[in-house]
This record gives structure tokens, C-alpha cells and sequence, in this order.
């Protein structure tokens, strides 16, 4: 049997490791010495491949339950919503352009627009015409929004969006209301209108595999999705899968770790607010204001939300340089700050 010593030669060789390769990097105990190993090495290629460089991309959530989807790890999943006939709220245009203002001037690297599947289509567009307008032309936008039809994705295009974040989930089709094939069309469509993909393996729980986290990642990896990287599923109260537990700190690292191991050409791996995380390969964090769906919070920025300058912090101490201004993926106009 081939040695994590040896998984890891394959890949500072630039080899594409074979899916056991990857099962034996996401098996591998957490807190053992190939753990560290693993952890130190994905941090190595990550320093190598981005020069060293860290984003910070922030989200705007622009509504909050009950969605009809009932993701069964969401906390507006109607499924998840104790009161049935619990109030839609959706954040006023005036904040969220505020935000979208706030954010471009602390410097964030990209702005991501969030909304449920039940927000009005039409309505979306209408703030994403918005947002652009008010951080002008250079500032990337991203949608998160419904699954996508060929037209809609065109008009997303069309209101000045960039590209999307889109994810087919874990447990997609069970765990969720939406069929894995739809996430996988609104991937296609996105990208035949020109939309840039954003992605994640995710959201991970203790319950999962490590066969099914590879073969999930080599999914994700097959897209060429700009931005990627691992996201542990987090155990909101009253949830469904809350029950099911959380994936620990050193294990997460793990993960994120192996995903770098075997993605030798997404620059940016996303990781939750943690120095661990960082020193483990992972080079792009989030900061959320608004609504948000691992959040009970109806404004996140009081709850699990980060500021730019706290994650900003926290990746200067792990030893990364972080960009000022739009992402280089999208606009070769930044700065470093």
C-alpha cells in the first residue's frame, strides 16, 4: 500500500493522484504525524501556487426563510422553521447597497449576492443592477442564488453579474428537495452564458466517507471552478442534521488539506475563520453581513459573521499577504494591502 509519503511526492510532482490517493489523504486520523504532514504540505503548494497571496471575498445575504427546498442543514428550511407560517424577511435595498459600499472601501476582493430559492427572480436581478452600480464596474459580483434555467443565467449575465457560486451538496436530492442533476444543469448553464463558477465540497459531517468526500472533490475538480475548496457542515440549532454533529477543527484542516493535495490549479482554497485552517493550505475566507443560512441571527454580522479586518488578521498571522481590491481571477486591478 502506498505510503502519505508517497501520495505527497505524486503531487509536488504535479501528478493527478488516483481516487485511492485521495481516500487514503481524507482517511487519514487528524491528529496523527501524517495529519501534520499533509497539513504542512498543502501549505507549502498553497503558498507556492497563489505567491503567497490571500483573498477575502464577502457575502451580502439578501433575504431569509422559509424556503420551500428544505435543506435539512439550512436554518430556512421550512422543514427547520418551527413556526409554518414564520414571516419572510428581506434585507432593505438601502443596507444592502450600504453593505456592497462598505465592503468595496475595507477592500474585499469580490461580493457575493445571497438570496433563497423563494426570493422573487426579478427582484434579484433588480439589486444586482444595483450593487453594480453603486461598486462600479471593476468590483467582481457573484450570484448564490436559485438553480438556473439557460435564460435565466443569460439575464444574470446581462445585470452585471460575473459568474456564480453553486455547489452540488453532499447528500444532494436526500438531505435536500432538489434533484443532483438540477445543481449540475445550473452549473452548464452558468458557464455556457459566460458565468464564472465558484464551488465547494460541502457541507461535510462526521457522517460522510472519506470515498465519498474523493469522489465529490474529483466532481468539483472536473469543473474548473475558479475558487474552491471544503466546508464543514455546521450544526445549527434545530436543524435536522444538527443531531449528526460537526466535523472538528484539526479535522476540517484535514480535509481542506487533502483537496489542495489533489487541485494543482484552483489558486484559492476557502476555509471557515480559522488559523488552523490557514496554515493548512487555505487562502480564502469570508466575510457576511445579512441574512445567513448557517446563522440563526436575522443580521449574521451580530452572530458568526467576520469583519474584513478580523479575517484580514487572521491571515497576515498565519503568514499570508492579503490582496486589497478586486480578485485577480476576475480583474488584474489589485493591490496588495
Amino acid at each position: 500500500m502506498i505510503s502519505i509519503n508517497e501520495i505527497i511526492e505524486k503531487s509536488d510532482a504535479g501528478e493527478e493522484l488516483a481516487l485511492e490517493d485521495a481516500v487514503a489523504l481524507y482517511e487519514t486520523d487528524p491528529y496523527s504525524k501524517d495529519a501534520f504532514i499533509i497539513r504542512w504540505a498543502a501549505l507549502r503548494q498553497s503558498m507556492e501556487l497563489a505567491d503567497g497571496l490571500a483573498e477575502i471575498h464577502a457575502q451580502i445575504g439578501l433575504d431569509s426563510g422559509p424556503c420551500p427546498k428544505n435543506c435539512q442543514f439550512c436554518s430556512f428550511a421550512m422543514c427547520n422553521t418551527r413556526d409554518p407560517d414564520a414571516r419572510r424577511r428581506e434585507t432593505p435595498l438601502k443596507d444592502i447597497l450600504e453593505y456592497a459600499k462598505i465592503y468595496t472601501e475595507q477592500g474585499a476582493n469580490l461580493i457575493l449576492l445571497l438570496s433563497t430559492e423563494a426570493y422573487d427572480f426579478d427582484k434579484y436581478l433588480e439589486m444586482c443592477q444595483r450593487v453594480r452600480e453603486a461598486v462600479g464596474n471593476q468590483m467582481p459580483l457573484l450570484a448564490n442564488t436559485g438553480d438556473l434555467t439557460p435564460e435565466r443565467a443569460v439575464q444574470l449575465k446581462a445585470a452585471g453579474i460575473d459568474g456564480i457560486y453553486h455547489a452540488a451538496r453532499l447528500g444532494e436530492g436526500e438531505i435536500t428537495e432538489i434533484p443532483l442533476e438540477t445543481r449540475l444543469k445550473t452549473i452548464e448553464n452558468a458557464k455556457n452564458a459566460g458565468l464564472k463558477l465558484s464551488t465547494c465540497l460541502e457541507p461535510i459531517g462526521p457522517d460522510h466517507t472519506a470515498e465519498q468526500i474523493a469522489r465529490r472533490a474529483e466532481q468539483c475538480m472536473s469543473w474548473a471552478p475558479l475558487t474552491s475548496g471544503v466546508g464543514r457542515r455546521v450544526a445549527v440549532p434545530g436543524t435536522k442534521t444538527a443531531r449528526l454533529g460537526m466535523l472538528s477543527q484539526p479535522q476540517n484542516a484535514l480535509y481542506a488539506a487533502a483537496y489542495r493535495l489533489t487541485d494543482h490549479r484552483t489558486k484559492l482554497i476557502a476555509s471557515v475563520h480559522s488559523e488552523l485552517m490557514a496554515n493548512s493550505g487555505s487562502n480564502l475566507s469570508w466575510s457576511e453581513v445579512g441574512s445567513n443560512p448557517r446563522d440563526t441571527r436575522r443580521k449574521t454580522e451580530s452572530g458568526r459573521g467576520r469583519t474584513i479586518k478580523e479575517i484580514k488578521n487572521l491571515l497576515n498571522e498565519a503568514g499570508w499577504k492579503v490582496r486589497r481590491g478586486p480578485s485577480e481571477h476576475w480583474t488584474e486591478h489589485w493591490t496588495e494591502g
